[in-house]
């Protein structure tokens, strides 16, 4: 979360209601009770269909119902990034907004541990990005070590008025009340992808995360945290806080590990 807890907070603990309240997920979890012995299973694709929607349902569902609190109670920047997993089958669908991220982990034949990204910042100079900002009437700045960020078109007169207005470093995200009309979007990227055999480990983390430990490293603690019995989100992220001075990164961090195929 950015500009304090409240947007995070709101996130995390309404988003799994509300994605069982689609039709879409009521219809998956109909699938996996009722079909999966002997009746005829909607394809892969019809399946992939139903997560999108359900996932993007949520995104907007959430994001909608945080904003009318915000406006109940001034919170007029509280934002949050936030990425979701689903699982169905062998099909996991991630959904995103923002720049925290999510890979997943390959085990090689020689016990190589090999991660690969699942997600790709929603950034505010990126080019599709900037346009839709650019079009609702904000623009960009370069702050903090030349980051870009998304700025409304009301920043210089509320400045003048001896307000704080906010600006931020990523283009998609819950809440951002008064930059939503200039572009900010909480429309998530929604992508698919197959879980294979080889497939162990899925990592969702913050940029607190990432900046302090590359996912080949995120990955491996994980992995020796697991076969050691120890709690793998807990060592990740005590490993991120001793790395963090070293890379002179100071933030918060969160982490979620989904382990896959443990029984091969």
């Amino acid at each position: 979360g950015t500009v304090s807890y409240h947007a995070s907070e709101f996130a995390a603990s309404h988003i799994a209601d509300y994605l069982k309240r689609t039709d879409e997920m009521k219809e998956l979890i109909y699938l996996t009770k009722y079909k999966s012995r002997g009746s005829v299973l909607p394809t892969m694709e019809q399946i992939a269909i139903l997560c999108r929607s359900a996932l993007r349902k949520t995104f907007l569902g959430v994001d909608k119902a945080l904003l009318e609190m915000a406006a109940e109670q001034g919170l007029h920047y509280t934002s949050s990034t936030g990425v979701t997993a689903l699982i169905w089958k062998n099909l996991l669908t991630v959904a995103h907004v923002g720049d925290s991220k999510a890979c997943i982990m390959k085990m090689g034949e020689n016990g190589e541990i090999m991660p690969e990204w699942l997600t790709v910042d929603h950034k505010p100079n990126m080019p599709h990005e900037l346009k839709r900002i650019q079009e609702n009437g904000g623009s960009l700045t370069y702050l903090h070590g030349n980051k870009p960020y998304i700025r409304g078109a009301d920043f210089l007169r509320r400045l003048q008025k001896g307000e704080h207005p906010k600006q931020l470093n990523y283009s998609r995200a819950f809440g951002g009340k008064d930059l939503k009309p200039y572009g900010l979007s909480a429309d998530p990227d929604i992508n698919h992808f197959e879980i294979n055999k080889d497939d162990r480990l899925v990592l969702i983390g913050s940029d607190g995360l990432w900046d302090a430990l590359n996912p080949r490293v995120a990955c491996q603690i994980a992995m020796e945290a697991r076969k050691a019995g120890r709690s793998a989100t807990q060592d990740i992220v005590e490993a991120a806080i001793r790395e963090m001075p070293k890379v002179r990164v100071a933030d918060n961090v969160s982490v979620i590990a989904i382990f896959l195929n443990e029984s091969e």
